[in-house]
């Protein structure tokens, strides 16, 4: 493999260096992005492969039988139960993401007790986790699940986790507790197996044989669990109605986009201001750098276009859902994003969001949308309605919650 020295190793003064000669930086960046395609091709022909040869087919219809004869065998009669009842523990990652709008979804059923690594710190260990802090994970999840268990047991166990960040074997004695783990994955496209820890993969694909349901956003994946004997359903990432909020006039921004400056963001920015139009940026990589998160909803609420970039990693023709696909259109601004297929299924493209190819392209609809603001509000608000009818985390955890039979 060319370029070994930007690896997850290489010093971030190391790597910034390299960045700075940009022909190098462009063939490292296309080599990545072709990693990427390369594993995602293969991974799809080897489950469709292995399908065929099983004669298995995936039917979402199926999943909660599937999962009811899981919890039988195990001798676990699920039912539903009252929201004053229903005590759910969420594993998360990131503060920032899970409080716009993950938790608070959750809270619509029960009580929510969030995953704390220390007393204090919101969810797991997550950035440049290694074998200690994974078990100090699994160690805690499981001293607050006993902590409460005797007392107040909880009904299920929710989380975004892969298997480098919590031990396949922690959430093995939660399933022998007779507690349901059900797993969220919104990055299975690149992050399904990744590489190998003790034999194991640390991806999502790790954690087969130690969760009840898995949920992911790339549809295509739910084939993939389910050759590999675990029960998945489609479940898109979401947003919240009462987070991002459509706002009257006045806007005070052209476009913002927020996420960090790697990849192919910074063409797209740049081929936008080329045409005269300033774009607010924030994030990792920007001069303006991160925003609060709190901040966001009123951002986008007062921008006439939210930018969105669909793509995994550096690639510009391989792409993934995004929260911002869902949090944009909540707000009723014109939200304007990579022509992912995903969202053919989730929008009336067009009508309620608008999708570009190439960053030219992009560039060409911001200026016209700006010129025909009426054009964008009525757009804006028939993707705040599409969003507000069908895109709910509410929504998304009540479909989790009936098919492992706790609704």
């Amino acid at each position: 493999m060319p370029f070994k020295f930007f690896t997850k190793q290489t010093s971030a003064s190391v790597k910034d260096s390299l960045k700075k000669i940009p022909l190098l930086y462009a063939v490292n960046r296309h080599w990545k992005a072709t990693l990427y395609k390369r594993r995602y091709i293969s991974l799809q022909a080897y489950y469709k492969k292995l399908a065929a040869g099983k004669k298995i087919s995936y039917r979402e219809a199926d999943i909660s039988a599937l999962a009811a004869n899981s919890f039988a065998r195990r001798c676990i009669h699920l039912k539903p139960l009252p929201e004053e009842e229903l005590r759910i523990l969420y594993v998360g990652t990131v503060a920032g993401q899970d409080y716009g709008g993950i938790i608070q979804g959750l809270r619509k059923f029960g009580k929510v007790v969030p995953f704390q690594h220390k007393t204090g710190r919101y969810g797991q260990y997550y950035r440049n986790v290694g074998k200690d802090e994974r078990r100090e994970n699994g160690n805690r999840l499981l001293e607050m699940v006993q902590e409460d268990h005797k007392k107040a047991p909880f009904h299920m166990v929710i989380g975004q986790m892969w298997a480098f960040t919590m031990p396949p074997d922690t959430l093995q004695k939660l399933r022998q507790l007779g507690i349901p783990v059900v797993n969220i994955s919104m990055d299975d496209r690149h992050a399904f197996r990744c590489k190998r820890m003790n034999g194991n993969w640390s991806g999502t694909a790790g954690l087969i044989g130690s969760i009840d349901l898995a949920c992911t956003a790339a549809r295509e994946c739910c084939l993939w669990y389910l050759v590999e004997g675990c029960p998945a359903i489609y479940v898109p990432e979401a947003s919240d109605p009462e987070i991002f909020v459509h706002l009257a006039e006045p806007k005070h921004y052209d476009v913002c986009f927020v996420g960090a400056n790697y990849g192919i963001r910074s063409r797209i920015v740049k081929t936008i201001e080329k045409r005269g139009v300033p774009v607010t940026c924030y994030g990792n990589g920007w001069p303006n750098g991160r925003i609060a998160v709190e901040k966001i909803p009123e951002l986008f609420a007062r921008s006439r276009i939210i930018l969105g970039v669909g793509t995994i990693g550096h690639c510009s023709d391989f792409y993934s859902l995004k929260l911002r696909d869902f949090d944009g259109p909540m707000s009723g601004s014109l939200y304007l994003t990579h022509d992912n297929p995903d969202l053919y299924e989730l929008y009336d493209v067009s009508h309620e969001i608008i999708t570009y190819r190439t960053p030219e392209e992009c560039a060409d609809k911001v200026v016209y949308y700006l010129r025909h603001s009426d054009e964008a509000k009525v757009i804006g608000d028939a993707g705040r309605r599409r969003a507000v009818r069908e895109h709910t985390w509410e929504k998304r955890f009540e479909k989790i919650l009936k098919v492992i039979g706790l609704r």
